[in-house]
């Protein structure tokens, strides 16, 4: 090992490394070759990680089920019927309790995932979920809705803290964007099923007309709970570093990443670069006060926090669960024409998810973030416009006009939010505070929608389409945020990606220190006793630049 070695090179250069900027972080997709095929499903391995993730998702389905469920039953004669045709404030209240819980549970369920497991998290708010379900598809009035949908909501609010981060520590590098982008894709398969199972049920003159379509629901939380109560989910290799039970996560990571093969150069890189990133946040001592302890993390703060709150109320959440009042607004009073159009809206909305999550890593978040969010703000300016024109002139025509541009805001929210947000949140996390950090983006969310949900029905009724100007000054404001906060985080492992935030030369000695030392512990044993007196030094450097 000579001075021409890089990591030779860079051991003997404190000064270089103290006079980083801005890293140059190593691509994922370049570190070392692993033992897998580069189709994932012709791999076992890869098959088996896919496995999980799929599971994953459909904490999810349960989500995006209840998007559109409410919606839907609003056009369901037989739901009015039961409920006594609710609308203003009842109305709010019914869709806010769903999401009033997830204001609580997000840091109860950061609490377990944290000192006792993800999965064991997840199987206890699964149940949680399964019996709101029940109490929704028996309910007998408008008081033991709103319960069992609080108690719905309670689990829900825990799988989504919990859910989209393991989704990233289970991930091979090379899939975790596309994995990433896709977590929304079953929220849009819960809305398919619900807003057309709704449609079906318009006929029907029995309770069972928005029973059925109630009691689906289960199907996505229930799925979860029984694979892992069978013992078939993987905890997360970050989770079993952090507990001491280093050879369980080399053993896992080997499974998933390298068919096995626990000697594979990507699974000794992942390892190392796990058991750093735990010994840097167990230094820090992570509590949720680390959230505001020094300026990488108020930023990191501040970013999940506005990309919460704005995801709830740059629109989708009122198109998602008022779109009958909406579409009420502009002549299209047809029960059938209503459900039809929330049924197509459900379709048009997941295949957007899914041709957005392919370029999530081909072109970048950054690009995908500024797109939809100008796409967003395009899109209610128009629809503010045609919805004026048709309540100033009453023609049939403009209040058709509306529903293209109800789609067209449909896909521009898939390109950013849907796609990108949850991934973008956990990714910026550094695994210490990932349990947390995730609580407080999905408390924030909670508070933006419970709120958003109570006021929407009351506003609609009140101001009509003037009420879309709010939601296009939200959206200039976020413009403004994404251009000068949401930094590229394309194309980094997730370790990486979580020193960005820290900036300069915090993040330069990092990333340095990692990929250096890397290199390092794999050529040690060959060093005279020279060089590893050099390599004493450089540890100890790095202890220094670290601190």
């Amino acid at each position: 090992m000579g001075s021409s070695d890089p990591a030779f090179a860079v051991w003997h250069s404190e000064e270089h490394l103290m006079s980083f900027q801005r890293p140059k972080l190593l691509r994922s997709h370049s570190i070392g070759s692993d033992n897998t095929h580069p189709t994932w499903w012709k791999d076992k391995g890869l098959r088996r990680m896919s496995l999980h993730i799929l599971f994953l998702y459909f904490c999810i389905f349960t989500f995006g089920y209840d998007g559109s469920l409410l919606s839907g039953l609003q056009a369901v004669p037989r739901w009015q019927k039961d409920f006594h045709s609710p609308a203003g404030a009842t109305l709010g209240l019914i869709s806010a309790s769903f999401y009033l819980p997830k204001i609580i549970t997000p840091w109860i369920a950061s609490w377990i995932a944290d000192r006792y497991g993800r999965r064991i998290c997840l199987f206890i708010f699964c149940c949680v979920g399964v019996v709101g379900v029940f109490i929704n598809t028996f309910a007998t009035g408008v008081g033991m809705l709103i319960a069992g949908r609080v108690v719905l909501g309670a689990g829900l609010g825990a799988q989504a803290t919990i859910a989209p981060p393991m989704v990233q520590e289970l991930c091979h590098p090379r899939m975790r964007a596309v994995a990433g982008g896709m977590w929304l894709v079953f929220f849009g398969i819960g809305g398919i099923v619900s807003s057309w199972l709704c449609f079906g049920m318009v006929g029907w003159d029995n309770s069972w007309a928005w029973r059925l379509p109630t009691l689906v629901q289960i199907l996505g939380t229930l799925s979860v709970a029984i694979y892992i109560g069978c013992g078939f989910m993987a905890e997360s290799p970050r989770w079993l570093v952090s507990k001491g039970r280093v050879d369980e996560a080399l053993q896992s990571l080997a499974k998933m990443h390298a068919n096995g093969d626990v000697n594979d150069e990507l699974v000794q890189h992942e390892l190392n670069e796990i058991k750093r990133g735990v010994e840097i946040d167990r230094q820090s001592n992570a509590g949720y006060s680390a959230l505001i302890q020094t300026p990488g993390n108020r930023r990191r703060l501040f970013v999940l926090m506005v990309i919460a709150a704005t995801g709830q109320i740059n629109g989708a959440a009122l198109v998602s669960y008022y779109l009958v009042p909406i579409l009420k607004q502009v002549g299209i009073t047809s029960s059938s024409q209503q459900a039809g159009v929330n049924g197509g809206l459900s379709i048009w909305g997941t295949l957007c998810i899914i041709v957005a999550a392919q370029f999530v890593e081909r072109l970048g978040r950054r690009p995908l973030w500024l797109t939809g969010a100008v796409g967003v703000l395009a899109s209610f300016i128009l629809l503010a416009a045609f919805s004026g024109a048709y309540k100033t002139t009453g023609s049939a025509s403009l209040g058709a006009a509306v529903i293209p541009w109800i789609f067209t805001f449909t896909a521009f929210n898939a390109v950013a939010w849907a796609a990108v947000a949850n991934l973008y949140v956990a990714e910026i996390l550094p695994f210490g505070l990932r349990a947390r950090g995730m609580s407080v983006y999905v408390c924030t969310q909670s508070c933006a929608l419970a709120f958003n949900q109570y006021v929407n029905p009351i506003a609609l009724a009140a101001i009509s389409w003037k009420y879309y100007f709010v939601y296009i000054g939200v959206q200039l404001c976020f413009l403004a945020f994404a251009w000068f906060f949401l930094v590229e985080t394309k194309g980094y492992t997730i370790e990486e990606v979580s020193r960005l935030f820290d900036g300069g030369k915090d993040a330069a000695n990092e990333v340095a220190a990692v990929a250096v030392a890397g290199a390092l512990e794999a050529d040690v044993k060959d060093l005279s006793q020279t060089e590893e007196k050099q390599v004493e030094h450089f540890q100890e450097s790095v202890t220094v630049l670290r601190q």
